[in-house]
């Protein structure tokens, strides 16, 4: 039997009924009456243009981010195009053929930290509505809902957004919920030694900044402030001096990042921070936003990480990999229930898994160059055997043993500055110097 939309609502922990358009659809495909078939027909159409309508000028029907509204309305939808249109009748549009609703599908659905069995939905729901579908035959394609869509551009919000685990919390039966980035400003000008990075080596969302920072060659352009690999219990992240490797802060002369913080009145405490030394202030706490910035700022050094043709493919795995990969890391690592951890421990080896087809076809993620897409995903998998798959127990296989992600990997790693941007000793006592017994392990050994 098919799972209900009610019962897949569930899966993805959304209180509430589905979306009341689903009702509507359900009790048109009972009608025998041709003129109450055609009134139920103009009616869902009418509610699906005004939808259309709506998301002309917004990412989501709850704005910058998805709704409970959206995800029930989600629900229904992913089934239009693959039941509704053709067993129910309801062929006017397409689902995909809408200007803006089609790109929301795709939005939404590239979130779903759920996986969604397309034509196992298809196949039962035309083998049970045998008083639609006598012979019981299903077709055989499904849509392609993760073919990039360009519904980013209606937002200045990220669709990963990536700040640490500073006032992150718990969320529904024990799972991790990642807190949001407060400052959101964009670089006034591109001039040499105006702004300063604030980083600490271990952490991921950092890594992908000193990427970008080392890649583009802006190492005389943007100074880097390099924070200790273990946080103070009390006041976060700090400088420590007086530690073989460490300095202080040249810039503003504090001790702890939630100084600077303080000074702008915030209560965060997270890293990265591009900070404005003419203006003398936080300029952005987002690292998905500063590495897109230190590319849009400065066009012609290095390497153009998002050039504007292939945004819209580098936003596509942007999606996908940040929600199974690079947050899925620490969705199973910092769970608080064994449900919560098996479901994004499933869904992060699925996202291995999808990478080691790509890596299989092709050398980067968007083709044959290195994009923003590859930088992003390279901080995870760069601390997943040495890191994450013992401190997050995600035990299932090591990268070694996925050949065509084994050989992307090196490749990047060769890249101009990567090796510079990355620590590896900082990630291993920063992880395991602050949990347990503090132990750091010796290995792995490759």
């Amino acid at each position: 039997m098919t799972e209900t939309v009610a019962d897949h609502l569930a899966r993805l922990g959304v209180p509430g009924a589905p979306h009341p358009l689903h009702e509507r659809i359900e009790a048109s495909s009972a009608l025998v009456v041709q003129s109450e078939y055609e009134a139920a027909f103009r009616a869902i159409f009418a509610t699906l243009d005004a939808l259309d309508a709506d998301l002309a000028t917004q990412r989501f029907l709850g704005g910058a981010e998805p709704s409970d509204e959206d995800w029930r309305l989600y629900v229904v939808l992913v089934r239009f195009d693959l039941v509704f249109y053709g067993l129910y009748k309801l062929n006017r549009t397409r689902l995909v053929d809408f200007a803006h609703l089609g790109g929301w599908l795709r939005d939404v659905h590239s979130r779903a930290s759920v996986s969604v069995d397309l034509r196992a939905i298809s196949r039962a729901a035309y083998s049970e509505r045998l008083d639609l579908n006598p012979r019981g035959l299903a077709p055989l394609d499904v849509p392609d809902l993760l073919a990039p869509h360009e519904r980013w551009r209606l937002t200045a919000v990220p669709t990963a957004p990536g700040g640490v685990a500073d006032g992150s919390s718990s969320g529904v039966s024990g799972e991790f919920v990642r807190g949001r980035s407060g400052f959101r400003g964009r670089i006034e000008a591109a001039e040499p030694g105006r702004y300063h990075l604030y980083i600490a080596n271990n952490c991921p969302w950092c890594h992908r900044v000193a990427l970008a920072r080392a890649v583009k060659g802006l190492q005389a352009d943007i100074s880097l402030g390099v924070l200790f690999y273990r946080r103070d219990p009390d006041r976060g992240w700090q400088f420590r001096p007086d530690v073989a490797g460490f300095g202080a802060d040249e810039v503003n002369g504090v001790t702890f990042i939630k100084e600077v913080y303080e000074a702008a009145g915030s209560s965060e405490g997270s890293v990265p921070v591009l900070w404005d030394k003419k203006r003398g202030e936080i300029v952005c706490n987002e690292s998905a936003e500063i590495v897109r910035m230190l590319d849009e700022g400065w066009p012609n050094r290095g390497m153009r990480l998002a050039p504007p043709e292939l945004v819209p493919q580098i936003e596509h795995h942007n999606a996908w990999i940040y929600r199974d990969i690079n947050n899925g890391a620490y969705r199973a690592g910092f769970a608080n229930s064994q449900a919560a951890y098996e479901a994004a421990f499933e869904a992060f080896f699925l996202g291995l898994d999808r990478l080691e087809r790509i890596f299989s076809e092709r050398a980067f993620l968007c083709g044959e160059r290195f994009t923003e897409a590859d930088l992003r995903l390279y901080p995870t998998l760069f601390r997943f055997d040495p890191v994450y798959y013992v401190r997050f127990r995600l035990n299932r296989r090591m990268l070694w043993e996925y050949p065509a992600i084994s050989r992307w990997l090196a490749q990047v790693g060769a890249l101009p500055g990567v090796g510079e941007a990355s620590n590896i000793e900082h990630c291993k006592q920063g992880y395991f110097g602050r949990n347990g017994n503090e132990i750091v392990p010796l290995g792995p050994e490759l």
